[in-house]
């Protein structure tokens, strides 16, 4: 399969350690090992929102907060390609061009981070599941997956284990959409993997081992589809 995982930057960076990028990075070559071709987008996560929050002290736009905030996707990025040694292409692309050429062009894993400001890495992770025909996009976050109202809040809330995007969207569109605010998912990324019929899955990978679970077909998390 042609998988696109966006690894939220919380999962790599809330422990910021070698021992935890390898615990992820051992997961990947497993995947990679069974002959899956993946693009890894890594997303900024606290350390990111750290500088946003810096940001917002001196009021900066939205746009320079993002910018700021895809460096550190690319940072983050590239020290996960190291963590995969001989498994991952050393070079951490920037353009979506040059990314997706990249991943066509070789059988190792692609990693990547940020692309533009206005988005965040699900929103990249997307186009980027367009550009070379993915089959599947796993949203590999710290949540078991998506529930009908927010669990934070409402005690109640539900777990789906499947939705449509129709679905998907009216839940996700409760969500501020601004730089590390975009929630579970982006808003735009969703179009596009309903426009292309590319399944996403949306999975608690705070144990990695469930991305490989995923990709076996034995996901716990919510699988979200064009529901035909």
């Amino acid at each position: 399969m042609r998988i696109v995982l966006s690894l939220g930057g919380s999962l790599l960076t809330g422990v910021f350690s070698s021992d935890n990028f390898v615990r992820y990075a051992e997961v990947i070559k497993t995947i990679s090992d069974k002959g899956h071709k993946l693009i890894v987008v890594v997303g900024g996560g606290k350390i990111a929102r750290d500088y946003i929050d810096i940001a917002d002290g001196f009021d900066a736009s939205d746009f320079d907060k993002d910018y700021v905030a895809i460096k550190l996707t690319w940072a983050n990025a590239a020290l996960f390609a190291s963590a995969l040694g001989d498994y991952a292409e050393t070079k951490i692309n920037i353009s979506y061009d040059d990314i997706a050429e990249q991943f066509n062009s070789t059988d190792k894993v692609v990693v990547c981070g940020g692309i533009a400001p206005g988005q965040s890495t699900d929103g990249v992770s997307s186009k980027l599941a367009r550009a070379i025909g993915a089959d599947m996009v796993i949203n590999a976050t710290n949540v078991p997956g998506v529930y009908d109202s927010d669990p934070r809040v409402n005690i109640s809330a539900k777990k789906c284990d499947a939705l449509t995007f129709d679905e998907f969207r009216k839940i996700i569109s409760k969500n501020e959409q601004a730089p590390g605010k975009y929630g579970l998912f982006d808003l735009a990324g969703i179009d596009i993997l309903q426009d292309e019929n590319i399944d996403l899955v949306v999975i608690d990978a705070t144990n990695p081992r469930e991305i490989l679970q995923t990709v076996n077909g034995e996901q716990k998390g919510t699988l979200i589809s064009s529901g035909e």
